[in-house]
């Protein structure tokens, strides 16, 4: 669906972390044809590793989830910022694809996203300008951006002013929480906002076209930020029935959006219960879904799964599976009951938990990697050295090490090139990402 030709064209390099010498030049359309197996060929380490039935399973999960429950999902691209998994995600029948900053929207509109849902302020005027100039030039592309103030209402209106008129740009009104990010914090101070955007929509430059919110910033336990969540939404839900008592959205459809990864069944009930004087169409943001993890949202998951024990809901027959992997070497037996890799900081998340240690395959052997869950733990990182603590193994230096993760988005963003793997570890494609 994606125009991906450059992007299979490119030549990788042995200059970038994790491309060993044997694929130096070699175009990323032809890595499958190598012949290579991650297991068997030596790669510098460490290298990161996407399982590529993991990804398809988590994909098609989504896609039943999502159609079962009468929803739309606009992934948050900023996970992976992988044009190559956008199109799987597409071509499974994602919405469209969200955006965080300026740069993302042009990075998308190159490789021709055609629906894409910005969650946070564009403010500049010339990206507000560039979105209008692919409006008009496609008329198969979409936008949608959000505002919380007329003031930012007001750049957009500002930008397009000297342009000639074409389709209006789609705007979501974004509500907020209480000490958390942007948004609205009060219904009265929404719906203030949302007739003035109303009143500036006469001049056809803009329309209101639904509302926009996030409800993934909530601190304490789990039962609290869901308790949390719950209320939040409540208040998302008046703001969507105000708004459209007072008549100011300016779209036949109008559009409800939230749901991060950790909560998107929450918001599917809150939102798909909205009774409005036109068609909804809620839409999920939900992006670490792709390649879920050992960490956070494994965590996540299981309390969602507990929300909906009893239903009929495909999460709770099944789950997410963690697709994305860390291969990593023993660097040094420094000490009983500790060995030093060769994975750190520059290249693992570490802000919502430390890597898992998951498999070991001693050097030189030719068999199967066995698992080591409960028999090791990575204690520490410094920028390129992790500390492995572990009982009953036989370690030795060059033993090959793989760990999973917690939280997608602060590893992808540390990868230039990602393997994907079969079920054998079979290289059969690089992903590139674009940070």
């Amino acid at each position: 669906m994606l125009d991906l030709t450059t992007l299979t064209g490119h030549r990788l390099s042995s200059t970038a972390k994790g491309i060993p010498d044997l694929l130096d030049d070699v175009s990323i359309a032809d890595v499958s044809m190598r012949g290579l197996n991650l297991l068997k060929q030596a790669f510098p380490a460490p290298v990161a590793v996407l399982r590529q039935s993991a990804m398809r399973a988590n994909i098609d999960l989504m896609r039943q989830y999502t159609q079962s429950a009468g929803v739309e999902l606009a992934p948050h691209g900023k996970t992976t910022m992988a044009p190559q998994l956008f199109d799987l995600q597409l071509a499974a029948g994602a919405w469209g694809i969200t955006c965080a900053t300026a740069a993302h929207l042009r990075l998308y509109r190159h490789f021709g996203v055609p629906r894409i849902l910005m969650a946070n302020q564009l403010l500049d005027a010339d990206s507000v300008r560039f979105v209008a100039r692919q409006l008009a030039e496609d008329p198969g592309f979409e936008f949608f951006g959000i505002v919380d103030s007329v003031a930012g209402a007001r750049g957009y209106f500002d930008a397009l002013a000297h342009l000639p008129r074409g389709r209006p740009i789609n705007l979501l009104l974004e509500v907020g929480a209480m000490g958390g990010r942007t948004g609205l914090r009060s219904v009265d101070g929404a719906a203030t906002v949302a007739t003035e955007i109303a009143e500036m929509s006469a001049g056809g430059s803009l329309r209101l076209a639904g509302i926009e919110a996030f409800e993934g910033i909530f601190a304490g336990s789990p039962r609290e930020a869901e308790a949390s969540v719950t209320t939040f939404m409540q208040q998302v839900s008046e703001v969507a029935r105000q708004c459209d008592r007072a008549g100011v959205f300016g779209a036949d459809e109008i559009i409800l959006t939230a749901g991060g990864s950790a909560h998107f069944d929450q918001v599917v009930k809150a939102l798909t219960a909205i009774q409005l004087s036109r068609p909804v169409k809620v839409v999920l943001r939900s992006g670490c879904y792709i390649t879920h993890d050992h960490g956070f949202y494994a965590t996540a998951l299981e309390r969602l799964r507990e929300r909906n024990a009893g239903t009929d809901s495909v999460l709770v027959q099944k789950g997410f599976e963690p697709a994305l992997e860390l291969w990593t070497t023993v660097q040094s037996l420094p000490e009983p009951g500790l060995a030093i890799i060769a994975l750190g900081k520059r290249d693992v998340s570490f802000d919502m938990g430390l890597p898992v240690p998951l498999l070991h395959l001693p050097a030189g052997a030719d068999g199967a990697p066995a698992s080591i869950r409960g028999k090791a733990e990575i204690v520490r990182l410094n920028d390129h050295h992790g500390y492995l603590k572990f009982s009953g193994l036989n370690l030795a230096v060059g033993d090959r090490i793989a760990a999973g993760i917690s939280h997608p988005c602060t590893t992808f963003d540390r990868w230039q090139y990602l393997y994907v793997v079969n079920d054998r570890y079979d290289v059969v494609s690089v992903v590139r990402t674009f940070f």
